[in-house]
This record gives structure tokens, sequence and C-alpha cells, in this order.
């Protein structure tokens, strides 16, 4: 077994075929079908069933591929660091971030670690919690900066201080130190995660909703809020600081969110991922 044979398995499973994987490897596909063979001899097991227009993976296959995609990824890493040797810490951290994170401070955070190690640069990844723990689990990025609640198995976490979803809208817009009661009937723009959670609530109470949009994305919500469409209701971190707009804490313990930085618990990572995990700081 050797990386060649890796890459073209993986490529083969990625393009969901030997003859498109062939012309993506840029090689005829005889030498091709020799090569997983020979894989497969090795192994002794059989990595994926022919089709005439595609394959379809076994289970030795599916745990193939997982171990495959590590091992490339670890090799591509520490070639990267051995060529860095001598030169200071430098390379891409590839970083995933739900849009709820993305603050001045956050970045102001990404500035000071430049500062520290100028070599580095960010590759940047935006999402959903959900979308971004995918993009953990299939190598696509080194950590990702998520926020709870979430499955926690398989991750290292790297928790930080809990903060309240909060009701926002233009300055003048509700009285100060508005409730949810306040809330109550007032035109609502929800952050698609915590849309089910926000009309359990206000139901539990007997309260009305009026519910005028629902999104995907926590800038977008802040937006439609600064055009006077509704009142969002979003992490207090990501509304701090914003001009022009007011917020209201909403009292209720399930309305609750931490910024998590996680990693994967079984896989190799850069030392640029490393002491970004152990620098990083809110």
């Amino acid at each position: 077994m050797d990386l060649k044979q890796l890459d073209y398995f993986t490529a083969i499973v990625d393009e969901g075929s030997i003859s498109a994987a062939a012309k993506k490897l840029h090689i005829s596909q005889p030498p091709l079908s020799t090569q997983m063979k020979s894989l497969e001899r090795e192994l002794g097991a059989v990595l994926f069933e022919r089709g005439l227009r595609s394959i379809t993976l076994t289970d030795a296959g599916k745990l193939m591929y997982q171990r495959a995609k590590t091992i490339l990824d670890m090799a591509s890493v520490t070639k990267t660091e051995i060529d860095s040797l001598g030169r200071g810490l430098s390379g891409t951290l590839r970083l995933g971030m739900v849009s709820s994170a993305v603050t001045a401070h956050i970045i102001g955070q990404f500035a000071e670690f430049r500062k520290l190690y100028p070599e580095v640069n960010f590759q940047i990844y935006e999402g959903n919690t959900y979308q971004m723990l995918d993009g953990l689990k299939t190598n696509q990025m080194d950590l990702a900066l998520v926020r709870s609640p979430f499955p926690e198995s398989g991750f290292v976490c790297h928790k930080y201080q809990e903060e309240h979803i909060v009701a926002a809208g233009i300055a003048g817009t509700l009285p100060q130190n508005a409730g949810i009661e306040e809330i109550s009937g007032q035109p609502l723009i929800l952050y698609r995660r915590w849309e089910t959670l926000v009309r359990q609530i206000f139901e539990s109470r007997n309260l009305r909703t009026t519910i005028v949009a629902v999104v995907d994305n926590a800038w977008s919500s802040l937006q439609m809020a600064k055009a006077g469409i509704g009142i969002a209701m979003l992490p207090e971190s990501f509304v701090t600081d914003v001009s022009g707009m007011e917020m209201w804490r909403i009292e209720d313990e399930r309305l609750q969110t931490r910024l998590t930085l996680v990693k994967r618990d079984d896989r190799y990572i850069s030392n640029i991922a490393k002491i970004f995990f152990e620098k990083f700081e809110l």
C-alpha cells in the first residue's frame, strides 16, 4: 500500500466511477483498475462493487475511504510542516465559522494571531453549525467555531462564556427592559436554528407570535432588523456595539448559547491548528 494507491482510491470514490477518476487523474483506465485490484489483494477485502457506470462502496471500502482521507491529509500537512522548518510557523489554517461568530472581536483575534505568526493565512468556510461539523468530519477544515447546542461526541471542544439570545431592533422600537411579553405580538425575524425553540417558548406561555421572516444567516437577520422589518432574535455578542440598534435580553434559560471552537478527537492536525486552538480566547 502506498500514497499513490490511496490517492487513486479516494479519487474513484469522489468521482463515482473508475472511468471518471481516470479522466481526473489523467491516466488510462486499465492501470487504475490494476492498482485497485492490487490494493484489494493486499487488504484481503473488496472495497467497492463495480457497476456499469458507478461504484458502490462495501463496508470495508467505507472504512478504507475514511482512513485514506486522513492518511493523505496527514501526509500533506507533514510535508508542509517539514518545508516550513527553520522559517517559523507558516501555512494555511482552514477554519469553519458560523455567521453569528463574525464579530469585530473575533476578527480582532485573527489579527492578533497573524501579528504573532505573519506567515500564516486563513481559509475561511461559513455556514451553520451542522455544516461546519460536517466539514470537520470530511477533513475539509481543521477547526470550526460553532454554537451550542450540538452533539459533542467525537470532538474536542474549547468552550467560551455562555450568552443569551436577545431581541434586537432599531433604537426606540421597544421600551427598556422589555421581556418576552413585550416581544409577543411584535414582528419577529428568526434565525432558523432557533425557530422551533422560540415558537415553543411563546406557546408555553400562551403568547402570540408574529413571525415575518425565518433566515439561515445571522447577518441577514440583523440587516432586516436594521431596516425596520422586525425584531431579530440573535446571540448577544453578535449585536453588541452595532450602531443604531438596541437589544433586550429574554430571561429564559432555554435561550442561551455559547461559541465553541472544536476539532476532531481522532485526527492529526497541523501545528498551526494546534497553536490556534490553544491561543484563541474570547
